[in-house]
């Protein structure tokens, strides 16, 4: 259930010395982590009722306006949808996807409220001592937005080394915390066992340094933050979906129902999330007049949350309850949860889609209700959160019949049909008196490191075994008994052998053993469960993967397969017919062949193709001329379908790109093959000197741009690559006429550059990539300078490990500028519409703010 590290992610953010708390003692001012957006004072004079009337209706065309830039080139939160009682799957997928850019932050007030706060730490910078500042206010109001945009102030980030953030759940270990400041002050702790070797380490990383330490979901604070006024509460519900015209007709019921959800953002949010399903005015007055809560149900859990759940259709009703049992501020791996879902029967197949694309479309659906929260560093939404007041909500829906098990709340009813165990459980509960187990799901507990074999003769119903970074040792040999079992997650524990009963699990559908790197070998037995859709093999000790996996014709997800001697062939991916993510390791112990064993794979989305290297740029695997021309050939026979999405090479050693990738103008390349190409990453390339047109490829006929939905493109880990151009050159020029106006890239937004150290100069030609909004780039210490980008919207530009940057220039719409680690950044010029500047650690950013000033007088 974690989250996959499968390039998708983005780099964390730094974390905001004077330590910050929140929350309060009473229940309905717990602190919570809310990415919706701030609340701002309550600032409205109470004018008639004709006059709000009025002001409504501009504010909604004012909004409109505002919008509609935002929202030109996505899909809004359709409301041609049925409703939500007679909800079906439609459409499924898969052009729908996750903002890449920054979250957008709502409320007019948050400006002065964060400049106001930093102004109070900053004042106690020189004093002795820690300073303790807290925000509270009730949950989903917006607090953890506002230490956000807190810890990223400028002056923050330069006045200290060291930035943690921590979130304290109620069910947070001492230990688990510990660990995690040490890693983000920049330290390793994987040795180390004790709290007390922990605090001394942590001690010892810290020592000398100014901290910056923000405690989330903390139970007491002294810093009040009002609720939403209802001019941005407007705002925020219009932008959740793209309005229709006859919206303006019943101004009146659009501001009854802000004004209903009290100034509380995640109220508004869920409220849209609910609205987005109608589109008439008495649909909009059935949901300002109907049911917002029931008897019993604590206040601050009624109101907005519930109407947004109990407006859900009766199969999202249950997959929503479900995601309440995992712990708070877990990352929900979509791939994980669908399968979940699938396991416990909340999804059935459908005649035209199968049950995976109909499960992942119930998660977007929850997503599109503002129910599950996408991180936006996931371009395509794959891990997603759960706000806590709903996560509550869910809990408490649940309660007589499901249970989340911590410290706290330790008491199991009898016939519990679900058990959540978070990791501050110190004792596993006895299991026999819930023979009706469906799920039992244990994270990152380390006290619990053995099975007692009677347990597997009382979970004789149970679909949903998760038991992800335990400490178990051993699986027993009754696990086979486990007849009705499909799910089984084992990820990161420290178990050496699998039981040949794994073999009798008939019903078997998911098998996660990522991350147990004690595991050395599979059973052979394991090769008759003809039902698995989804297998995890990576970050283990295994050597030999069985073969056989060409009978596993249901396979939907396969990662961390390779071949090795008499064991598992590529050519056996030929008969997937299903297969749909696909990561194959170890490259470079393959042998090549004629056949193309993925052409035919029309169904396949995802592919990672990795050959083992070393941990950093200047620290790899060698290989031999003979390896690298071996490696090449077994590449070519990797040629993917054109139904591929997402695109990870990894430790590719070989001198050029496979020809299905990139090929001479004279050949049909693979760019117009793979027209749904989303994310596309290149990493250590090592023996890639420079990329051209080859990468663009010819494109197709039909098609009118270059990669024509590509929105991220990473290069990442290319030690020798030193120029880079997007020039077409002849490529159009040996085109029909009436394709020569193709576009770059029309769709890119996001471009990472990483420990690139020989790059000298970004493409001239990324002009042409016309949406392309934030850039980031790392380690290229040749590169000079950031100029003359005639790119209409970069808004973002990160600059980090740059030894030799002197010079950014001529980005006329670049808003926020992040440089760190620049030694001789000091020039800038002809940024006329920068907002924000953040330098950390560069010697010479006095100077550089001075030549801002200087010459750039409107900024």
């Amino acid at each position: 259930m974690s989250s996959l590290d499968d390039g998708r992610r983005q780099a964390s953010p730094a974390v905001g010395g004077a330590s910050m708390s929140r929350g309060g003692r009473q229940p309905l001012e717990r602190t919570t982590a809310a990415k919706a957006c701030f609340s701002g004072r309550m600032r409205m004079s109470k004018p008639c009722y004709c006059c709000h009337l009025e002001w409504v209706a501009k504010r909604i065309k004012d909004i409109n306006r505002k919008l509609d830039e935002i929202q030109k080139n996505r899909n809004m939160f359709g409301l041609e949808r049925t409703n939500s009682q007679q909800f079906q799957v439609n459409v499924v997928d898969k052009s729908q996807k996750s903002p890449i850019d920054e979250l957008e932050v709502f409320g007019r007030d948050i400006r002065q409220a964060t400049d106001d706060i930093v102004k109070r730490i900053l004042s106690n910078f020189d004093e002795n001592g820690p300073t303790v500042f807290g925000i509270q206010g009730m949950g989903g109001i917006g607090k953890t937005t506002l230490a956000q945009k807190i810890y990223n102030e400028q002056w923050i980030r330069e006045k200290f080394q060291v930035h943690i953030w921590l979130c304290i759940s109620q069910s947070y270990a001492e230990i688990g915390l510990l660990r995690q400041a040490i890693r983000m002050a920049g330290a390793a702790c994987d040795q180390l066992e004790t709290k007390t070797e922990l605090l001394l380490h942590l001690m010892d990383t810290i020592r000398g340094k100014n901290v910056f330490l923000v405690l989330d979901d903390m139970l007491e604070c002294n810093h009040q933050v009002n609720k939403m006024n209802d001019y941005d509460g407007l705002e925020l519900l219009m932008k959740s979906f793209r309005p229709y015209a006859q919206i303006s007709e019943f101004t009146d019921v659009v501001y009854q129902i802000v004004k209903k959800c009290d100034g509380l953002p995640l109220a508004i949010v869920v409220v849209a999330g609910v609205l987005s399903t109608k589109r008439t005015r008495e649909e909009w007055e059935s949901i300002r007049d109907g049911e917002w809560s029931i008897h019993g149900l604590p206040k601050e859990l009624g109101g907005p949350l519930y109407l947004s759940y109990s407006s859900l259709p009766p199969q999202l009703k249950q997959c929503f309850l479900w995601c309440a049992l995992l712990p708070p501020n877990f990352a929900i791996d979509r791939n994980a949860v669908v399968y979940c879902w699938i396991a416990e029967g909340f999804v059935r197949k459908g005649h035209k889609y199968s049950i995976y694309e109909i499960a992942e479309e119930y998660y977007h659906e929850l997503i599109r209700r503002n129910l599950l929260q996408p991180k936006p560093e996931f371009v395509d939404k794959a891990i997603s959160t759960m706000h806590d007041l709903l996560r509550s909500l869910g809990q408490y829906l649940t309660r007589h019949h499901s249970l989340f098990m911590n410290a706290e709340n330790n008491e199991a009813l009898p016939n519990l049909q679900r058990i959540s165990i978070s990791s501050a459980v110190e004792e596993i509960p006895s299991m026999e008196e819930h023979k009706c187990m469906r799920s039992l799901l244990i994270f990152n507990n380390k006290n619990f490191k053995s099975i007692h074999t009677n347990i597997f003769r009382k979970l004789e119903h149970i679909r949903v075994l998760v038991l992800s970074g335990t400490g178990i040792l051993t699986m027993p040999e009754p696990v086979g008994n486990l007849v009705l079992l499909r799910l089984l997650d084992l990820s990161y524990t420290e178990i050496s052998k699998l039981p040949d009963s794994i073999g009798r699990l008939i019903s078997l559908e998911y098998l996660s053993l990522r991350g147990c790197h004690k595991l050395d070998s599979l059973p052979v037995s394991l090769m008759r469960l003809s039902q698995i859709c989804f297998l995890q093999l990576e970050q283990t000790a295994i050597d030999h993967v069985p073969k056989g996996i060409a009978m596993f014709q249901q396979l939907y997800y396969l990662r961390g397969v390779f071949e090795r001697g008499s064991g598992f062939r590529l050519d056996e991916l030929k008969c997937l017919p299903n297969i749909r993510h696909l990561w194959i390791e170890k490259l470079e112990k393959a042998k090549p062949r004629d056949a193309l064993v993925l052409r035919e794979s029309s169904k396949l989305k995802e592919l990672g193709l990795c050959c083992t290297m070393g941990m950093d740029t200047y620290n790899r695997t060698y290989y031999h001329a003979n390896e690298i021309d071996k490696v090449e050939k077994v590449y070519e026979m990797l040629m993917p379908s054109p139904s591929l999405v997402y695109i990870f090479l990894v430790g590719f050693p070989g001198a050029r790109f496979p020809e299905w990738l990139c090929s001479e103008p004279e050949r049909l390349p693979p760019a117009g093959q793979m027209p749904e190409l989303l994310v596309l990453q290149i990493r250590g390339a090592d023996a890639v000197v420079s990329i051209g047109a080859e990468l663009l490829g010819k494109g197709v006929s039909s098609a009118a741009a270059f990669f024509p939905k590509l929105e991220l493109l990473r290069l990442i880990d290319m030690c020798n690559l030193e120029s880079w151009s997007l020039s077409t050159g002849n490529l159009c020029d040996s085109m029909k006429a009436k394709s020569r106006q193709l576009v770059m890239m029309p769709c890119l937004k996001r471009l990472w550059l990483r420990d690139c150290p020989k790059l000298k100069a970004l493409p001239e030609d990324l002009r042409r990539a016309a949406n392309l909004k934030r850039i980031q780039i790392e380690g290229a210490h040749k590169l000079q300078e950031v100029v003359n980008l005639p790119v209409p919207e970069v808004v973002w530009l990160k600059v980090k490990n740059n030894r030799s940057l002197r010079r950014i220039s001529n980005l006329h719409k670049l808003q926020d500028l992040l440089a760190q680690d620049c030694p001789e950044l000091d020039e800038a010029e002809n940024l006329r519409s920068l907002k924000r500047v953040y330098m950390v650690d560069c010697l010479n950013a006095q100077q550089f703010r001075n030549c801002l000033l200087k010459k750039n007088r409107t900024s």
